[in-house]
Order: C-alpha cells, then sequence, then structure tokens
C-alpha cells in the first residue's frame, strides 16, 4: 500500500511538471528586420514580421541614443494588438517624438506566459531612426560668411539671410587651431529673406587664427545647420599682428663723390672711396663701358669701417684696353643713395692695360 502511495505521488508529480512546461510557452521573437519609415519631425510608421501564432501582441519599446528606456515618450512601450492575416507583417505608428532625435526601437511579442526576446536595431530604418528637424526650423544663413576689416583684436562679418521665420542669429567664434569655443553672440534678425545680416565681433587676441559659425534660430522650433568655414575671407581669418614695425631708416649718405682707382691690370682695377654714412648695409660699385649706359657687372661692398673711412674693393673679368666707368652708391634696407659721378681718369673711370 505505500508503494502504491509513492508511485501515485510520483506520477502526479510528472503530471504537473510536464503540464507545466507545456504552458509556459512565451511567443518568438518578432522580426528581426524592423522596417522605419514616413519618419517626420514627431512620428514614424513601423513594419516587423510577426513569427508566432500564440502571442496575444507586441510591444514597441522606444529608447534613447544609449538604448536607454526614453521616459519622455508616452505611451512607452507601445501596444499592439496581434493582427492574424494572410499578410504576416505587423504595423504600428509612434508619435510624441522629439524632433531632430535618435531613437532605438525594441519590440517583443508576448502573452500570458511571458515575452520574447527584443528585437536589435542594427541600422538606421532597421529598428533605428532619427527624426527630422522642426518643420518650423530656420534655413542655414549664407553659407558664405564674408570676413573683412580685420585688427589686431576686431574682424567684421557678413551673411546672407535665407529664412523669413528666424528669431536671430547665433554666431559661434573658435579658435581654429585648438577648436574651442570662446564666445557665442546672438543677433537679431534685421535683414529679410535675400539680405545681408553684419556683425563686428571684438576682444579678440592679435595674430591669431579663428573660425566663425553662424545659425539661424526660431523659438521652439531650434537652430538650423550651422555655417561652415571653408577658407580665409569664408568664416576663417587671423587677427593682424599688435606690434608696429620697425620705423623705416633714412637713406644712407651718398659716398664721397672721388672713387680712386688704381693697380690697374688688363683684366683687374683697385677702387677706394670715402663713407659718408653711418646706417649703410653696405655700398655697390656699378661698372659700365665708359660713354654708355650699358652695366656690365655690380660688385656689392659690405660695410667694414665708420663715418670718414675708407672703403676698397677690387674689380675683376675685365676686358684690356677698355675704359670703364665706375658709380659708386650705399645702401641699407629702406633705400639706396645717389651714385657718384665718373669724372676722370683715377676718378671713377680707368683704362685697362693692352
Amino acid at each position: 500500500m505505500l508503494n502504491n502511495r509513492k508511485n501515485i505521488s510520483t506520477i502526479l508529480g510528472l503530471s504537473l511538471i510536464l503540464t507545466g512546461t507545456a504552458m509556459a510557452s512565451v511567443p518568438n521573437t518578432p522580426g528581426p528586420y524592423v522596417g522605419v519609415y514616413q519618419v517626420t519631425d514627431t512620428s514614424a510608421h513601423i513594419s516587423f514580421l510577426d513569427n508566432s501564432t500564440d502571442e496575444d501582441g507586441f510591444k514597441v519599446y522606444i529608447n534613447d541614443a544609449n538604448n536607454v528606456f526614453d521616459a519622455t515618450v508616452v505611451p512607452n512601450p507601445i501596444l499592439v494588438p496581434k493582427h492574424d492575416t494572410a499578410d504576416l507583417y505587423q504595423y504600428a505608428n509612434i508619435t510624441g517624438l522629439t524632433p531632430n532625435t535618435l531613437y532605438k526601437l525594441a519590440i517583443t511579442a508576448y502573452n500570458s506566459d511571458g515575452e520574447s526576446t527584443p528585437t536589435l536595431s542594427t541600422s538606421q530604418n532597421n529598428g533605428r531612426l532619427r527624426t527630422s528637424p522642426p518643420v518650423c526650423k530656420p534655413l542655414m544663413p549664407g553659407e558664405y560668411v564674408g570676413t573683412y576689416n580685420i585688427t589686431d583684436t576686431s574682424a567684421r562679418i557678413s551673411f546672407k539671410d535665407n529664412s523669413n521665420n528666424e528669431d536671430g542669429f547665433k554666431v559661434y567664434l573658435y579658435n581654429y587651431n585648438s577648436g574651442v569655443l570662446l564666445k557665442t553672440l546672438t543677433l537679431p534678425s534685421v535683414a529679410g529673406v535675400g539680405g545681408y545680416q553684419y556683425k563686428t565681433i571684438t576682444g579678440l587676441t592679435p595674430n591669431t587664427l579663428y573660425r566663425v559659425a553662424v545659425t539661424a534660430f526660431a523659438s521652439g522650433c531650434g537652430e538650423s545647420n550651422p555655417t561652415h568655414s571653408s577658407s580665409v575671407t569664408n568664416g576663417r581669418f587671423r587677427t593682424t599682428d599688435s606690434t608696429p614695425p620697425p620705423p623705416p631708416q633714412s637713406c644712407p649718405l651718398k659716398p664721397s663723390e672721388y672713387v680712386g682707382t688704381y693697380d690697374i691690370t688688363d683684366t683687374s682695377a683697385r677702387i677706394s672711396f670715402v663713407d659718408n654714412a653711418n646706417n649703410e648695409t653696405g655700398f655697390k660699385a656699378y661698372v659700365y663701358k665708359y660713354g654708355t649706359s650699358t652695366l656690365l657687372q655690380t660688385v656689392n661692398i659690405p660695410a667694414k669701417s665708420g663715418v670718414g673711412q675708407y672703403q676698397y674693393t677690387n674689380i675683376t673679368n675685365l676686358t684690356p684696353n677698355t675704359v670703364y666707368g665706375v658709380k659708386v652708391s650705399a645702401f641699407n634696407a629702406s633705400c639706396e643713395s645717389n651714385t657718384t659721378t665718373p669724372s676722370s681718369i683715377n676718378n671713377g673711370r680707368f683704362r685697362t692695360q693692352p
């Protein structure tokens, strides 16, 4: 009798386990492809394949860009009743979304036994959607942003207004090299569609490269896309250097008019002259065939001695038995003095030997 009771208990236990196992049957996961289309600024239409026959319906979970449940969307999840027809696809509308926002969808099938595993959003239009910008969002200005009237601490910009519904514009100023946002300026809308807006940016650092991005904005609609700085004078500029340039040097005085000529050979001669300046970088000796304006060579002579001292140089590569004239000047970075004038043999004029 005791053995019979044990057998009956074992049979009943197995029966309950088998019955429980048969009852606990959750539906298959929908999809896996979740189509996303007819996307607007606040809504989208989706479709997915029904892979079960025992579901009571479906749940569409709306997650943010980080795949975290988004409680700002109501209702969430969206309950989709089963739709048993020859069309194996299920459809749902999602509303109450935020414009220009990325969402990720996870869809399950459910019945009284529980929920299936969720679908995975893998790409744009497959369980992943970005709502469009608000319908009232203004158009991007420009896109050319002129930069001009640039000083060491300021610059003026101009751009074209392409919208008729903006409240104003925002000018974002960045350090071009580091990308750091330095300041944001707000401009009222004054030009109208097709007109130009202007703004002078002040408080800049000398000799620094900047870039400017401009948007149009409207209350409740957000900002347009920003302009792109593409080149110098188009949204990009460098302030000038605030260091004043050195004052220009005065022209050095012309060397003394007398230019001695001696040690003359058939192909060379030596000249000398008195240095009359204290601000020259050097001297130039211009060698002509005498009586003509044809310049044959220029000899550069570095400054070696002070005012009243003699300078010397050799002139070579001359032609035998030829009369030459030499003119000498002093020069610096700013200018060059007048030249001496050959006046006689041994004074800037000489004949090479045969």
